[in-house]
């Protein structure tokens, strides 16, 4: 488990907010009709409170100027902190936000070692961004029965990986993204994947994590 990082600073909207949106389809768009996903919504958001939000990644996609992003549709876990190792050192982000875990599901059944391998890639990338805060989301609803029972299978490790980083004093916080506010099956554009709309309350979920990390003073300058 990561050990506390870097000294916090004071919170405040001065910090420049280097995002690094990390993930698989949902991530990159797959559903939205202008594969901006969350994350043109989200970075909306953040302006509109006076934040300065940039995205950073090896991908792009969306009809936004700031489209950088970290996401392959179908990836898995291991594929996601493949995708993070080689990302993560380079571009030095101050904030990840991590979605992953949903297409270990696509088959259903269990996935046992989900929590403890995104632990892993949530360690490393305390190590390979020194200082960097981590949103881990939890896996939203899917039309599928036996897919969802899967993901809530994880949700439920991700619960308990959640509380032993926050106990540890690390820079982490999650978001529910099955909360009252989060997508619900009506908010799908098929049987996965959020429609527009369902992406604009993805991104204010986001926003609420990104303001209680802000608050704690997590976010600092990129190391």
């Amino acid at each position: 488990m990561a050990a506390p990082n870097t000294p916090r600073q004071e919170p405040g909207p001065t910090v420049p907010l280097r995002i690094m949106a990390l993930g698989a389809s949902v991530t990159f768009g797959t559903g939205s009709s202008t594969g901006n996903s969350y994350r043109k919504d989200l970075q909306d958001l953040l302006v509109s409170k006076g934040m300065n939000a940039t995205y950073v990644g090896t991908r792009a996609n969306g009809n936004f100027p700031d489209n950088a992003v970290e996401a392959t549709g179908g990836f898995k876990i291991d594929q996601i902190a493949a995708s993070a190792d080689k990302a993560v050192h380079m571009l030095k982000p101050n904030l990840v936000l991590v979605d992953a875990g949903t297409n270990n599901c696509n088959k259903g059944g269990e996935v046992p070692d989900a929590g403890a391998n995104v632990t892993a890639m949530i360690n490393k990338i305390y190590q390979q961004s020194p200082g960097a805060t981590v949103i881990l989301t939890s896996i939203l609803a899917n039309k599928v029965p036996e897919q969802d029972a899967c993901r809530v299978k994880i949700n439920e490790q991700y619960a308990a990986l959640a509380t032993q980083f926050q106990q540890s004093g690390a820079k982490f916080a999650m978001v529910d993204m099955r909360s009252a506010d989060a997508p619900t099956l009506d908010d799908l554009a098929d049987t996965r994947h959020p429609n527009d709309g369902g992406y604009v309350k993805m991104a204010n979920v986001w926003l609420k994590g990104i303001q209680d990390v802000m608050s704690k003073g997590f976010i600092t300058l990129p190391a």
